[in-house]
């Protein structure tokens, strides 16, 4: 029983952390960059290609001297696995938009 509350807890807190490729597809690039200058992230540039995948490693490569920093490791990484299935989805327009647009600058 306590596998049970522990997994709708993990479950729950990956649905709240939103998807990184839902995030980089939805937001503007300066949301992008304000979100992950909050966070005093070290990336200076992210591809648009699998641009989830790569949200999720600048977050990781951030401060991380947050409290709420240790515990989201793993659901940033679970959520990786997911970014990737959606991100392959997503190749047409985001390679697309790699090619018009480059680079998001941070």
């Amino acid at each position: 029983m306590k596998y049970a509350s522990f997994l709708s807890c993990a479950l729950g807190s990956l649905l709240l952390s939103g998807c990184g490729t839902v995030t980089t597809l939805t937001s503007t690039d300066q949301e992008i960059a304000t979100n992950l200058n909050k966070q005093k992230s070290s990336c200076i540039s992210m591809p648009r290609v699998y641009s989830g995948v790569a949200y999720n490693m600048c977050k990781l490569n951030s401060n991380g001297s947050s409290i709420y920093f240790t515990p989201l490791v793993g659901v940033y990484l679970i959520d990786s696995v997911f970014s990737a299935a959606t991100d392959t989805v997503a190749l047409p327009y985001t390679i697309y938009t790699q090619s018009q647009q480059g680079n998001l600058d941070i």
